[in-house]
C-alpha cells in the first residue's frame, strides 16, 4: 500500500499537483524571478485608483512623505500595469501615470519635506523600518518584510542588480531528492527518486532607469539521470512530466533589489490539461519565491532575513530565510543561506485520492546552501542547497483516523554563465 502511495504522490495522471518533483525543481529553477498569474486588468487599474486616491487625502492633510509613498506605489504598479495589459485603455493608464509624475514631482521639491524616506511594513511580527540610503524605497509585496539583522564589517555597499538589456544566461539546474513515507505503524523504506536535469535560458529585455528588469526564460532541455535505486514506474512519471516541461518560457519583471513584480507563463504547444492544473498550482509558490537584498549596505559578515508567506501543494505556511555575506569583491558576492520553513492545522487535499480532504497537523521544513552572485547578471552563478522538510497529515479511513508521515530531502546543485 505504501508503495502504490509513494507513486501517487509523485506520478502526474494520478495527482497532478504532485508533479511538484518537476515544481519544486523549477521553483528553485526560477529562485529570484517570478511566476505568478497577472490580475485582471480592472481588478489591477481598481489597486491602481485607489492608491492614487489615497496619495491625494494624504497630501491634502499635509502628510506628504505618506503621500509620497503611495504615488511610489501607485508608479510602480502602472508599470506592472502597463507590462501586462498594454491594450487596456492606453490613454487612461498615461494620463494617470502624467499625474502621478506631476504630483510626485510636486511633493519631492526641496520645501516639501524630507527626502529620506521610510518603509513601514504592516506584516505583524515581520514588522520593520528601513531608512533610505541611496536612491528609491520600493513598496514590498504583502506580506513579506525584509530585516537587516547586521550590517557586516567595511566597507559595506548597496546590494543592486545591474544587467543589461540583451543579456543573457544560460542555467543547468540538477535536483535529486528522497522520500520517507509511514502510514499508522507501517513504515516504507526510503525512495530515492531520479536526477533532473534542467537547462533554461534568461534573457534580459529592459532595464528601467530605475532599476526594473524585464526578463523572458524558456526551458531549453529537460532530462532525466539514470538511478538504479529509483522505481521504475516513478521514473516513467517523471520523463512524461520533464518531457511536457520543456519548451515552456515566461517573462517577468523584477526590481534591482531581486524583488519580483510579477510575471506569467506561457505553456508549450500540446500540454495536457494535467500539465497545465500543475503549473496553475505552482504559480502561486513561483511568485514568493526569491532572494531579495536589504535596503540598506551591507559589509562581508552582513546577515539579513527575508520573511514571506507560500502557498504549496494547497499547504500554506511561512518561510523565513536568512542571508550572509561572506564575501564581496566588486559585483561578484557569496552568501551562506539558510531556510525554514512551517505550516500548523488546516485542511489540505489528499494527494493520493484528489476530491478528498486531509488535515495537515504540522508541517517544519529546514535547508543550507551557498551562492555566488554577480550583481551583473538575474540568475546565481552558482547555487548548492540541501532541504529537508517534515510533514504529518491525518485522514479518515473508515471509522478511523489515519496518521501519515511524509519526509522529503532535495539536493540542488545549479550553475549559469
Amino acid at each position: 500500500m505504501l508503495k502504490e502511495l509513494c507513486v501517487a504522490f509523485l506520478a502526474p495522471r494520478k495527482f497532478p499537483s504532485l508533479s511538484r518533483v518537476c515544481a519544486i525543481a523549477l521553483v528553485a529553477l526560477l529562485a529570484g524571478t517570478s511566476i505568478s498569474r497577472a490580475e485582471d486588468p480592472d481588478e489591477a487599474y481598481l489597486t491602481i485608483y485607489n492608491l492614487v486616491q489615497e496619495g491625494d487625502s494624504l497630501s491634502a492633510t499635509g502628510k506628504k512623505q505618506e503621500a509620497l509613498d503611495k504615488y511610489r506605489a501607485a508608479q510602480a504598479a502602472i508599470r506592472k500595469f502597463q507590462f501586462y495589459h498594454a491594450g487596456w485603455k492606453p490613454k487612461l493608464i498615461a494620463a494617470r501615470a502624467n499625474y502621478l509624475s506631476d504630483r510626485m514631482t510636486a511633493l519631492s521639491a526641496p520645501d516639501a519635506g524630507s527626502s529620506s524616506e521610510t518603509v513601514r511594513s504592516t506584516g505583524g511580527s515581520g514588522s520593520q523600518s528601513q531608512g533610505q540610503t541611496a536612491g528609491r524605497v520600493e513598496a514590498l509585496p504583502a506580506g513579506m518584510s525584509i530585516k537587516l539583522v547586521d550590517a557586516g564589517a567595511e566597507p559595506r555597499k548597496e546590494l543592486r542588480l545591474h544587467p543589461s538589456a540583451g543579456d543573457k544566461q544560460t542555467c543547468v539546474m540538477t535536483t535529486r531528492m528522497g522520500m520517507e513515507m509511514k502510514m499508522g505503524e507501517t513504515s516504507n523504506p526510503g525512495m530515492k527518486l531520479p536526477g533532473m536535469i534542467l537547462t533554461m535560458d534568461m534573457t534580459v529585455k529592459s532595464v528601467s532607469p530605475e532599476g526594473e528588469i524585464t526578463y523572458d526564460t524558456v526551458i531549453t532541455d529537460a532530462t532525466v539521470s539514470d538511478e538504479q535505486a529509483a522505481l521504475p514506474q516513478v521514473a516513467e512519471a517523471m520523463k512524461d512530466s520533464l518531457g511536457k516541461i520543456k519548451g515552456l518560457t515566461a517573462n517577468g519583471m523584477m526590481s534591482s533589489r531581486g524583488i519580483n513584480k510579477g510575471s506569467d507563463i506561457k505553456m508549450p504547444e500540446g500540454a495536457d490539461p494535467q500539465t497545465r492544473q500543475v503549473m496553475e498550482q505552482m504559480k502561486d509558490s513561483f511568485s514568493k519565491t526569491s532572494a531579495p537584498f536589504p535596503q540598506e549596505p551591507v559589509g562581508p559578515g552582513g546577515k539579513w532575513e527575508v520573511k514571506m508567506p507560500l502557498k504549496s501543494g494547497g499547504i500554506s505556511m511561512e518561510q523565513i530565510a536568512t542571508y550572509q555575506l561572506v564575501s564581496f569583491n566588486e559585483d561578484k558576492l557569496v552568501t551562506k543561506n539558510t531556510l525554514t520553513q512551517r505550516a500548523g492545522n488546516q485542511k489540505v487535499e489528499n494527494p493520493a485520492m484528489p476530491g478528498l480532504k486531509m488535515d495537515l497537523v504540522r508541517l517544519t521544513g529546514t535547508g543550507s546552501g551557498e551562492s555566488t552572485r554577480d550583481l551583473g547578471k538575474i540568475l546565481p552563478l552558482k547555487t548548492s542547497m540541501n532541504a529537508q522538510s517534515d510533514a504529518v497529515m491525518a485522514m479518515n479511513t473508515g471509522a478511523q483516523k489515519q496518521e501519515i508521515t511524509v519526509k522529503v530531502s532535495v539536493n540542488l546543485d545549479l550553475e549559469s554563465k
